[in-house]
């Protein structure tokens, strides 16, 4: 590097904060600096851009940036902070965006940079890549999961404690029915069904009282459960009635059928039995209504105040030394 100042700030970071401290010694360190550019960027360019060729990793030295896919923030990212390790990928393409969000400076570690090394010091090199792979290996598994998409429909099965035994018998009554669907269920009343029937769950969230209602009505708002059989008790207060409601509306909302006691159930088990569940989608008049009053609140004068950041706002940067 040129500049002294820049190199031994760099490898004060990259040593004490940075993920590199863990397995690589200051000898170490020092080398791998040694061999990369400084530079600087303005806030809002796009460091990194999605797809493009990965054939440089950056280690930020001062400033803030963020990592930006589909639309999505996946990470902010600071002083100490490395990315680009999809050079090390067998695509070699970048998996998505960096764009500075402050002025910062960083060093970049090239493909050239990397085959100047392993003249230098094979080891170190093969070291640094085997390292650079794992975390590349790391990252990529977390976004997958991020941005995967559970496209089940599941059953749920919801009862108050009063009327967990009602559910029992029901579910032991109809054991080849309800097995024939993907089982989610809320808390003790997940592991009573198992224990008494041997129903095993594809999923189980927390009690009710506990937040289990609700994981249940996030679900239906992603398109994840086809029927819910809820044995409410009618005869007692419950704490968390605010979510009982709240999972009721969700099911009129998303026109999902709602079975609250045995009776009800049935039925709805064997409309569910008669329904292709693939490619359903249930139709909801108000739901519709209300999203297309929403495009109009979204595309009008609330926004049109408003201009968004577009690619023209981000200029490319490709001056990387070599």
């Amino acid at each position: 590097m040129e500049d002294n100042a820049n190199y031994k700030n760099a490898v004060d970071i990259l040593s004490t904060i940075s993920i590199l401290k863990e397995s690589f010694s200051v000898t170490e360190i020092e080398l791998f600096v040694k061999l990369t550019n400084f530079q600087r960027y303005k806030a809002k360019v796009k460091i990194i851009c999605q797809s493009e060729p990965a054939i440089s990793i950056i280690c930020l030295i001062t400033g803030e940036a963020r990592v930006i896919s589909n639309d999505y923030q996946l990470a902010i990212l600071r002083e100490g902070d490395i990315f680009g390790e999809s050079m090390f990928s067998n695509e070699c393409i970048r998996t998505a965006n960096v764009i500075a969000s402050t002025d910062v400076s960083a060093i970049i570690f090239t493909v050239e940079d990397y085959e100047r090394l392993t003249r230098i010091s094979p080891n170190i090199a093969l070291k640094y890549k085997l390292f650079f792979e794992a975390i590349y290996k790391y990252h990529k598994r977390k976004d997958d999961k991020f941005f995967s998409v559970d496209s089940t429909k599941y059953l749920a099965l919801i009862a108050h404690n009063e009327m967990k035994s009602s559910l029992v018998e029901f579910v032991k009554e109809h054991i080849k029915l309800i097995t024939k669907f993907p089982l989610v269920a809320t808390g003790t009343t997940g592991l009573l069904l198992h224990q008494a029937t041997g129903v095993v769950l594809s999923r189980k969230v927390k009690s009710g009282p506990l937040g289990g209602d609700q994981a249940i009505g996030s679900m239906i708002s992603t398109d994840n459960i086809c029927g819910v059989l809820f044995f409410r008790d009618p005869l007692s207060s419950h704490p968390h009635h605010a979510d009982i409601e709240a999972l009721s509306r969700l099911c009129d909302v998303y026109q999902v059928p709602l079975a609250t006691n045995p009776s009800t159930a049935k039925a709805i088990l064997l409309y569910l039995d008669n329904t292709p569940l693939e490619g359903k989608h249930n139709f909801s008049l108000a739901l519709t209504k209300y999203q297309e009053n929403q495009s109009r609140i979204v595309h009008g004068g609330v926004t049109s105040s408003l201009k968004p950041l577009g690619d023209s706002d981000y200029p490319d940067i490709h001056s990387v030394k070599n």
